[in-house]
C-alpha cells in the first residue's frame, strides 16, 4: 500500500472515458475525482472522515452501526475510496478489499491518493464475490457506477444471494444507487434486498424519496435489525436532511429484477452535473 503526500491532479483516458482529479480552492486538502464530467469522489487527504457528498455520508451511517472495532468490508466500486478511507480512520486495523472494474483508473487512484488502509484490485464486482470465502465479511458495500448508471448485472436477485453468501450472520449489505419519479429501479431493489434478507431500510433525501428530483438513495439490508431510531438522529443533519423508511414498505407491490429479466437502469438527466 502507498501513500502521497499531496497529488498532482490532472487528466487521464481510463477504461470509462477520461477521469480528472481537480483540486478543491475552498478546502486545503480537498480533491474531486471525476469521470466522463460525472463527480465519482471527494477526499480531504488529511481527514478521511470529511464526507462531502450526502450518499457517501449514508453509507458511512449505515456502516457505524456494525458493533464497535475492527470489520472485514467489501466495497465493489472504488473511484477515490472514500469510504474506505474512513472505516480505516474510524475503525483502524479493519481488514478492507476494493473491487474496481476500471484498471486505468486504479492506477491513477494507486498513484496520485495512494491505498493507506485497504487493498485496491481490478476486476467486475460480481465476479469477484465468487473468489471471496464464504461468510467472513461484516459489510458489502455496492457503489458501482459507469458514469452515471449502476451495472443492471450488479441490480438482480441472484447477486444480491451472491453478497449474502459472503457476509456474516448479522453482515450488512449496502448499496449506493440513483432513480427519480416513481423510482421503479429503487424499489425492485428494495424487493431484491427484502427477498434475502429480514430487514430493510431506505435514506434518502426527500425531495428525491417523493420522486421530485433525479437522486442518490442508500438502501441496507441485514439480517439482524438496524437502530432505526439512531439512524433517524444521524441522518438528521442540517445539511442534507435525510429520511430514514422501511424497506419493505418501501418496496411494496414491486418485484425484484433477475438475472433473465434485468433491470431498466434509469438515466441521469442530461444536465444534472452543469
Amino acid at each position: 500500500m502507498r501513500t502521497r503526500s499531496e497529488p498532482t491532479g490532472g487528466t487521464w483516458e481510463v477504461g470509462f472515458g477520461t477521469a480528472e482529479l481537480v483540486r478543491d480552492l475552498d478546502r486545503a486538502h480537498g480533491w474531486m475525482l471525476l469521470v466522463e464530467g460525472t463527480p465519482q469522489s471527494y477526499l480531504d487527504l488529511t481527514d478521511p472522515t470529511y464526507l462531502e457528498f450526502e450518499y457517501v455520508r449514508l453509507l458511512a451511517d449505515v456502516v457505524d452501526q456494525l458493533p464497535a472495532g475492527p470489520v472485514t468490508a467489501v466495497h465493489l466500486g472504488g473511484g477515490g475510496c472514500t469510504l474506505p478511507r474512513y472505516v480505516a480512520a474510524t475503525r483502524p486495523g479493519s481488514t478492507q478489499v476494493v473491487v474496481e472494474a476500471d484498471e486505468a483508473l486504479a492506477q491513477v487512484v494507486r498513484a496520485q491518493l495512494g491505498t493507506a488502509g485497504f487493498r485496491l484490485r481490478v476486476g467486475d464486482g460480481r465476479a469477484a464475490l465468487a473468489h471471496l470465502r464464504p461468510g467472513t465479511s461484516d459489510v458489502v458495500v455496492a457503489d458501482v457506477f459507469v458514469g452515471s448508471v449502476v451495472p443492471a448485472h450488479l441490480a438482480t436477485l441472484e447477486h444480491v444471494r451472491e453478497v449474502s453468501a459472503v457476509l456474516r450472520p448479522g453482515g450488512v449489505y449496502a448499496v449506493n444507487l440513483a432513480d427519480s419519479g416513481a423510482l421503479p429501479f429503487a424499489r425492485q431493489q428494495a424487493a431484491a434486498l427484502a427477498a434475502v434478507f429480514a430487514h430493510v431500510v431506505v435514506l434518502g433525501d426527500p425531495g428525491v424519496l417523493r420522486g421530485r428530483r433525479f437522486g442518490n438513495l442508500v438502501l441496507a439490508g441485514s439480517d439482524t435489525p438496524f437502530d432505526l431510531e439512531e439512524l433517524r438522529r444521524v441522518t438528521a443533519r442540517s445539511v442534507g436532511r435525510a429520511r430514514v423508511e422501511d424497506g419493505r414498505t418501501f418496496a411494496r407491490g414491486a418485484a425484484p429484477a433477475t438475472d433473465a429479466a434485468p433491470p431498466v437502469v434509469p438515466q441521469p438527466p442530461p444536465d444534472l452535473f452543469d
